[in-house]
């Protein structure tokens, strides 16, 4: 027997009982939506997202510039993307902060490091993301200069650092000032160097502009002749104790060194960079040292070398030299970490977008060289062409003594650097004194 159907009494009865069963279907599937969707979320780019930066870099530099620009575009298409810069230009403070946040394991996404010994117990830690294997993984690689890698590399060829300039160093000189001297020639040896200052003082110029306050420029021109006697195993050895920096080196480097401070301008001690640039582009000086980064001040509207500027490279110092022609200050300026923690798909795809765009437009509209070759060089202006080329070409490039040295000694170093220049004390007190800094600090 069939069991009898109780049929609907009518059909708005129908349709109430249909629309139940639809809503109950759809409240299930909303249900079920809400589950995953936290996890979809987090998949997309609405999340906000930011890189913490702590730079060694004034705000001012065209590197910054370029970084600040490069984030806005690459906002247009992340718009809850944004980048958080510290600039602490002064070194001495800059080192300290980023030496108390590691001790507190509170470094920032991004911070700017030699590769010395301080940076490489970091990246023995673990705490560092090595720039190798991202460059290969962004298949960006060749595109760094040969130097922009090598100079940025820790002793054992580890490289955990992503520079941001090509640079070759130079004496940028007046033409017109050193014609007035009778300077017909330019100096190729320490001692024509050392002889065209002396004309140009009888001329009534000042050789040199110095900028004491930003500490690194000095040491510079102090390791000029330790580098053709003896390339940087002077230096080297002499930070690891090794060697004494009162050896017949060591000695021969400061007292030139002390002779070559009395061609600087008056009050050079507290003159900072800018001030530096700006006494020799103002007409002020007759010479100054600097490397590549400077172009911007010394180029005309085309980009090309100012019509009363020259340049010469680092001159030689006796027929018994160990380095050459090519062998001179060739580097990519301080690097910059990024945290291994920090290195997910977002910092991976930012990363990428910065380093395909920075090249170009660092060159195109802030006048400096990349640390990656531009995509297209057919049109750059002849000094940028000379620079990169020179770059390329170094054989032994000499080593920034402020890089090679412990942290904790370099304070000593600019400290007795300075009375050396001074007058204040001899080349033979100069050695003792950084003998004792480097024994007591590497110890």
């Amino acid at each position: 027997m069939y069991k009898k159907r109780i049929p609907f009494r009518n059909k708005n009865e129908r349709m109430v009982n249909l629309m139940k069963k639809t809503l109950i279907s759809l409240f299930l599937a909303v249900v079920m939506m809400l589950s995953v969707m936290p996890a979809c979320i987090a998949e997309t780019d609405d999340a906000p997202y930011t890189i913490t930066y702590i730079s060694s870099r004034s705000a001012t530099e065209p590197y910054m510039l370029c970084l600040n620009e490069i984030v806005s575009m690459y906002q247009e298409t992340h718009p809850n993307f944004t980048m958080e810069v510290e600039n602490i230009a002064d070194r001495t403070s800059y080192l300290q902060k980023i030496k108390i946040l590691a001790a507190s394991n509170e470094l920032p996404d991004w911070f700017d490091a030699d590769p010395e010994s301080f940076f490489a117990s970091m990246v023995d830690a673990g705490y560092v993301y090595n720039m190798e294997e991202l460059y290969d993984e962004l298949g960006l690689s060749d595109r760094f200069f040969g130097i922009s890698k090598e100079y940025a590399r820790l002793g054992d060829g580890r490289l955990y650092l992503f520079t941001w300039q090509c640079n070759a160093e130079y004496f940028f000189y007046n033409k017109t000032m050193f014609a007035d001297a009778g300077i017909e020639t330019l100096p190729t040896t320490m001692d024509e160097l050392i002889e065209c200052c002396d004309k140009l003082v009888e001329a009534g110029y000042t050789p040199f502009a110095m900028g004491g306050a930003a500490a690194w420029p000095i040491l510079r021109y102090f390791a000029f002749v330790p580098f053709r006697m003896a390339g940087n195993a002077f230096i080297e050895n002499a930070c690891a104790g090794t060697e004494s920096f009162g050896s017949e080196t060591g000695i021969t480097a400061a007292t030139w060194m002390q002779k070559l401070a009395t061609y600087f301008q008056e009050g050079w001690t507290t003159a900072d960079y800018d001030t530096m640039v700006d006494l020799f582009t103002s007409g002020q000086t007759a010479m100054l040292y600097n490397g590549t980064w400077v172009l911007s001040a010394v180029v005309d509207d085309n980009m090309e070398l100012r019509e009363e500027f020259g340049v010469f490279g680092m001159p030689t110092y006796s027929e018994n030299d160990v380095t050459g022609q090519f062998d001179y200050f060739a580097n990519s300026g301080i690097g910059t970490a990024v945290l291994t923690e920090s290195m997910d798909d977002q910092m991976k795809d930012f990363m990428k977008f910065f380093f395909e765009t920075y090249p170009d437009l660092l060159i195109t509209k802030y006048d400096s060289l990349p640390s990656l070759m531009p995509s297209d060089t057919s049109n750059l202006p002849e000094i940028y062409v000379k620079v990169m080329n020179d770059a390329m070409a170094v054989n032994t490039y000499a080593k920034c003594w402020d890089v090679v040295i412990d942290a904790a000694s370099l304070d000593t170093l600019n400290s007795e650097t300075m009375n050396l220049a001074l007058g204040v004390i001899t080349p033979e007190e100069w050695a003792v004194s950084m003998d004792a800094a480097v024994a007591e600090n590497i110890g």
